[in-house]
């Protein structure tokens, strides 16, 4: 431990020659044999600590004339004690017309990037990821065999829009978050994942079991993953009212519920086949898993054993890989996570493609011949483990002893004899590093090789994203509030909103410490307007009183995130608000049977080309670069084919006047739409 003392002594320097010369403040380093030697000429005030090596530091306010006497004695260090500065990015203010000059080099580097030919990188040879070896479903060719899709319903947190994931339907029967567009409803990122196990078809980088299934998004679970009761019945009636096949129950509850008991045996009845999550407290079934009418799931590690953390029961009748899987994320990012939660889907992928040879027979037939086919596992006799290529293989025997009227087979299948593959290198392959769908702690970690932010970071982009729909804003109303939902014209007071330009200065405003830049003018954010411009302005000096309540924690850094995430509101919900079908014929709520324009199967390569817009933007923000004319080019170039079957309106002009050009636009673009 470092002492400290205040030295007392009878100095041998004048007072009155102090008075006569300037001091400074010095600092002394010496042996403890010289400091003992020195310590008289020293003045009372001055400041020793002990050092643990035989040193003593000092610190004393001298006279020049006196720091040079004690700078000749032997094993003495002396020096003025000046100020240090931590090594921070430099915080000179920068003039108005320095910060025109930075904006204006970054924007002819976008300029310059977007004239430049792009390189087609060699995409890397699928890799499949483990947990499908597991459970030998990653070499299965069974489209052949499809006689039909099956419906199956995710009652979750919602799915993304994501490449690589096809959503035939999606309802939210979360009330809070009932104006949140599809393309961004799930909060946590659970459903998400949970899907892309289901039913990804590998375009990023995650395949799931089955890319066939009609997939249903019913989203009951709220931005903590929780749902009351009455939720959840209300999503399983969906499910009955929609003549959905399988639903996939990642959630549970240890408390017993006569309504969700009886709202289990009605789809039980109506021949939905509901797999369920076991839970992962360590303890007993969780409801509705518990439930006779329900198969439950438990989940293994990377070595076949069932995690320490799987509730066990009699009434587990399947275990799955539920730890270390990787996952689709947010904004086409991939995470890493764990729990019984993410051992359903690949249950449910199973089951789907057993179903879909034969859609008239029973979910029973289903549900049976998956037990029965698994493999056997050292440390529990419950269950077994899922095996999709034996269960497929012993389809047409078990077809053979099964009874449709009395819902079981005349006897069992022959036990699988093959051992479950361990995979003990995943164990310590850094890549497989884990975020938690565990207990209460239910957060994703952002794979940065796939994103590159944290995920504090994308909580905070997502929750700004999804902030303009919300109640809580005040700018929900798309008819008050045309500047913030992508609309390229106010029809309350008539006039024009360059949606392209107001993401440039929302983004712009965002990296500049969120605050807007008192020393611009709309004259700064090429094509923006005075009207929009003020109104941007307002809105978000409105926001500073609120940050506190709205973010993870208040710092500049995550306000940042946040409002980027208001600005990638805008762009992508263009393609919602300011988009026609190819004939012009405008794509809006007052038409087209109101739902439309938020529809993500309608017209889908609007929202394939927002999700890529967002992709590029991102890309910009871990550079502190705002998103304007250049991504929404980038993204259209990629996606926007012959094949597309919509239109942007003024896109053209909006670009243009942002400051870009580019061939694809006059492809895009319609400047007068047709009223239907």
């Amino acid at each position: 431990m470092v002492a400290s003392m205040i030295l007392t002594n009878t100095s041998a320097i004048s007072v009155a020659a102090k008075e006569t010369e300037a001091e400074k403040q010095y600092v002394i380093l010496a042996e403890n044999d010289a400091y003992e030697i020195m310590g008289s000429e020293l003045p009372e005030d001055a400041e020793k600590e002990t050092l643990e090596s035989d040193t003593s530091l000092v610190v004393a306010t001298l006279t020049e004339k006196e720091a040079r006497q004690i700078e000749k004695k032997e094993n003495v260090i002396i020096e003025e004690d000046v100020l240090l500065k931590a090594s921070e990015e430099d915080d000179k203010e920068y003039s108005a017309e320095e910060k025109r000059k930075r904006r204006q080099e970054i924007k002819e580097k976008k300029k310059k990037s977007l004239e430049e030919a792009e390189e087609t990188e060699d995409s890397e040879k699928e890799k499949t990821e483990w947990n499908l070896q597991a459970i030998r479903a990653e070499n299965l060719d069974v489209s052949e065999d499809a006689n039909g899709k099956i419906k199956v319903a995710v009652l979750d947190s919602g799915i993304d829009y994501v490449t690589g994931i096809d959503i035939a339907g999606s309802v939210n029967l979360v009330e809070e978050d009932e104006d949140i567009l599809p393309i961004f409803q799930d909060m946590t990122g659970h459903g998400t994942g949970i899907a892309s196990i289901i039913a990804a078809n590998g375009e990023n980088d995650i395949k799931g079991i089955n890319p066939d299934v009609e997939l249903y998004s019913v989203k009951i679970l709220d931005k903590e993953n929780s749902a009351t009761l009455s939720r959840v019945i209300r999503g399983i009636y969906w499910c009955i009212e929609n003549n959905i096949n399988i639903i996939n129950m990642s959630f549970g509850t240890n408390v017993y519920s006569a309504a969700l008991e009886q709202a289990v045996k009605d789809a039980y009845d109506a021949g939905i086949l509901m797999i369920g999550a076991a839970g992962n407290e360590g303890e007993s079934v969780e409801y509705p898993a518990a439930f006779e009418e329900v198969m439950a799931v438990a989940a293994t590690d990377e070595e076949a054993n069932i995690s320490d953390f799987s509730n066990r029961g009699d009434e587990l009748e399947i275990a799955a890989p539920g730890e270390k899987v990787k996952v689709s994320g947010f904004f086409d990012g991939t995470s890493v996570t764990h729990g019984t939660s993410i051992a359903v889907p690949h249950v449910v992928g199973v089951a789907s493609l057993v179903w879909e040879k034969d859609l008239n027979k029973s979910s029973e037939f289903v549900r049976q011949l998956i037990e029965q086919s698994a493999k056997q596992i050292d440390n529990i006799n419950e269950c077994g483990l899922l095996d999709a290529e034996n269960t497929l293989k012993n389809y047409e025997e078990f077809e053979k002893i099964f009874d449709e009227e009395q819902g079981k087979a005349s006897r069992r299948l022959e036990e699988n004899q093959q051992a479950p593959e361990r995979f003990e290198e995943i164990s310590e392959d850094q890549a497989y590093v884990e975020g938690r769908w565990h207990g209460t702690d239910h957060q994703a970690a952002v794979d940065k090789g796939a994103v590159g932010f944290t995920t504090e970071a994308i909580t905070n982009i997502k929750k700004g994203i999804v902030y303009p729909d919300g109640k809580a804003s005040g700018w929900q109303s798309g008819q008050d509030n045309s500047r913030w939902h992508g609309k390229w014209e106010d029809f309350n007071d008539n006039y024009e909103i360059n949606y392209v330009a107001a993401c440039d200065m929302v983004t712009y405003t965002a990296t500049n410490d969120g605050a807007v830049d008192t020393d611009f003018t709309y004259e700064d954010y090429p094509g923006l307007s005075k009207k929009v411009y003020n109104d941007l302005k307002k809105d978000i000096n409105g926001l500073q009183s609120k940050y506190s309540t709205l973010l993870t924690t208040d710092t500049p850094e995550n306000r940042k995130y946040f409002l980027y995430g208001c600005g990638l509101h805008i762009i992508t919900d263009a393609f919602a608000h300011s988009t026609t079908k190819k004939d012009g014929t405008i794509i809006g709520h007052s038409y087209n049977n109101g739902t439309y324009p938020d529809k993500t199967s309608y017209h889908h390569r609007r929202y394939q080309t927002a999700v890529k817009v967002v992709e590029y933007a991102l890309k910009s923000l871990q550079d502190d670069i705002y998103c304007d004319g250049e991504e929404v080019v980038k993204a259209l170039k990629q996606i926007y084919t012959d094949e597309a079957t919509y239109k942007m309106i003024k896109i053209k002009k909006y670009v243009n006047d942002n400051g870009y050009s580019n061939a694809i636009l006059s492809k895009v673009n319609i400047d007068t739409p047709k009223i239907p």
